[in-house]
């Protein structure tokens, strides 16, 4: 079967956006627990479901105010919001990985469907997809509120598969960390790991995904080469 979808990852894949959303966390982190983390600790411990699970385990874990633990849900809720206020008021701070628009563009002139399945929540997905000018190239986007088990589960993937009519070997996914790797095997679709953003680096190569690129470049040859294999077919 030729490929026929190209399904992205956003953060670090299509948009630089990793230092935001630490930023976002640390001014949630900060103001309830009195605390920060660094880069490498908030993936790690907080990562997985969207924002408020990962801010509903900040509460729980690191608030030492019995008022913020014997009233969680309120507070959960309150702290989500800020963060939703503070990661768009702050959004400039978030670019498109030069080149990424170009791809996308090809890629539909090729007649690909684009999609797109994210661990954020909608709420941020969308607040980034509009303020990058992103919204319009996708046919179908699956962020974490729309599955029950989130990367490295592969429920998104096959979501998107189910819901475009395809079969496996019909898609692609583009992604840069061990997660989309993981989830990507799950699904059964091949895996190119963009490596552009330095996080997680070594981590991805070593689960040896199907092709590795380093720059917006050597992924839009990659895939411009395989669609080409397609025609020729």
């Amino acid at each position: 079967m030729g490929i026929k979808c190209v399904i992205f990852d956003l953060d670090g894949t299509i948009a630089q956006t990793n230092e935001l959303i630490f930023e976002s966390f640390n001014y949630i982190a900060e103001k309830y627990t009195g605390r920060r983390f660094s880069n490498e600790e908030i993936p790690s411990l907080f990562f997985g479901p969207p924002e408020e699970g990962g801010i509903r385990k900040l509460l729980q874990l690191f608030s030492s105010d019995n008022k913020v633990l014997q009233n969680i849900d309120f507070y959960v809720e309150s702290a989500v919001n800020e963060f939703y206020s503070y990661y768009e008021k702050n959004h400039d701070k978030a670019k498109v990985y030069p080149g990424i628009k170009e791809t996308l563009s090809f890629l539909k002139h090729k007649g690909l469907k684009l999609a797109l399945f994210t661990g954020k929540g909608k709420i941020t997905t969308s607040i980034t997809l509009r303020k990058l000018g992103l919204e319009h190239f996708f046919d179908i986007v699956i962020t974490g509120d729309d599955v029950k088990y989130h990367k490295p589960f592969g429920e998104g993937i096959k979501k998107i598969l189910d819901t475009l009519g395809l079969k496996p070997d019909e898609a692609i996914l583009v992604g840069d960390a061990v997660s989309d790797v993981s989830a990507g095997r799950e699904a059964g679709v091949k895996i190119i790991s963009a490596l552009w953003d330095p996080y997680g680096k070594d981590k991805v190569i070593n689960l040896n995904p199907d092709f590795v690129v380093y720059s917006v470049d050597e992924l839009r040859e990659l895939l411009c080469n395989l669609v080409m294999e397609v025609k020729d077919d």
